[in-house]
């Protein structure tokens, strides 16, 4: 009696026998008393082991069955967007304020478009995209505003997908946005999550005219600040494709000139694609009231005589000064840009 008092102390179970009418029948029970402890038996312990042990493992297999079936709606391909210009630096975010993006299969087939703005720009500049395991090819358009649209799509190459302004030979043009095309081609694994980056380049030139002394400054001030001349620029291209090649019919646009009476300074500022250096693009400047040409300029006859305008660059601005002087019409550049050459990323 006492050993058996003494491993029943031990366990930290009181035994007692059970005093029912159906003593000779019950099998002995286990009575836990207010306050006593209760030690688990060797079997629930082996069972709570077991349970420790295999919890970890049924969650993990769990959680990765449940991530790989649903593998259609995670967003496994995460893309960065970077632009550095002509610099070492990335300057994305001073240029390109909307992406237009375009994945494609590996047979050049459109699957899927998304759109990402200035504000989730700031946030992430890039986007995540929800991709089956396989071969892509990720165009980014940056900056489609009211003056472009993305035609072509689904023409399987990339050639044949363009961007260009609306009205583009059917209407008047004035210029291009400031437009940006990046491209990578990527591989999405079937087992683990892809990130790379989509760099981007530039697909238009800046262009500002500037016309000086063609109305002294008191007839300026009796027009009030209405343009005296209209600007045609001819033989553009008037598109650029996807692998970012300005090509299509040649076309004339027709830029905005305003006068500012204070300095009676005709002044125009408007995009268009890129051109080579020896392009034909020509620029005539025509009177208003009588439909006069009164100047024209050869685009690659002002490129050679200021060979600082370095249209392979990334930004480029073309900054052409008109001035009729009484000895005749001479064709310069501004000023600071004879003296200062760093490309200003604050504007587009």
């Amino acid at each position: 009696f006492g050993i058996t008092r003494l491993k029943a102390s031990y366990e930290g179970v009181p035994l007692r026998e059970d005093t029912t009418k159906e003593k000779h029948l019950a099998t002995p029970k286990v009575v836990q008393q207010p306050g006593a402890c209760v030690r688990p038996t060797k079997s629930k312990l082996r069972m709570k082991k077991l349970l420790y042990l295999c919890l970890p493992l049924v969650s993990f297999v769990l959680l990765a069955s449940c991530i790989k079936e649903n593998y259609d709606d995670c967003e496994r391909c995460e893309l960065t967007f970077s632009y550095t210009g002509d610099v070492s630096y990335d300057i994305f975010q001073q240029q390109i304020t909307r992406v237009s993006l375009y994945v494609f299969d590996a047979d050049d087939r459109l699957v899927q478009t998304k759109r990402i703005e200035q504000n989730e720009l700031r946030a992430f500049q890039g986007t995540k995209l929800n991709l089956s395991p396989g071969n892509y090819r990720v165009v980014g358009v940056g900056n489609v505003f009211d003056k472009t649209v993305v035609e072509n799509t689904s023409a399987n190459d990339m050639s044949q997908i363009i961007f260009r302004h609306p009205n583009a030979g059917k209407g008047v043009v004035e210029g291009n946005d400031s437009l940006y095309l990046g491209s990578k081609m990527i591989t999405i694994p079937a087992d683990y999550w892809y990130k790379d980056d989509v760099p981007f380049r530039s697909s238009h030139l800046k262009v500002s005219y500037t016309v000086k002394g063609y109305v002294d400054a008191a007839d300026a001030q009796s027009t009030r600040a209405e343009s005296l001349l209209t600007l045609r620029v001819k033989n553009l291209l008037p598109q650029t494709d996807f692998n970012n090649r300005a090509h299509g019919e040649k076309m004339t646009y027709n830029p905005d000139l305003t006068l500012n009476p204070s300095n009676a300074e005709h002044k125009g500022y408007f995009n268009i694609m890129r051109h080579a250096a020896d392009s034909d693009v020509e620029f005539e400047l025509v009177d208003k009231a009588s439909g006069e040409v009164v100047h024209t300029l050869m685009l690659k006859d002002f490129l050679e005589k200021f060979p600082q305008i370095d249209v392979t660059k990334q930004e480029v601005l073309i900054p052409i000064v008109v001035e009729f002087k009484n000895i005749g019409v001479t064709v310069t550049i501004p000023d600071w840009m004879i003296h200062d050459v760093t490309p200003d990323y604050g504007n587009n």
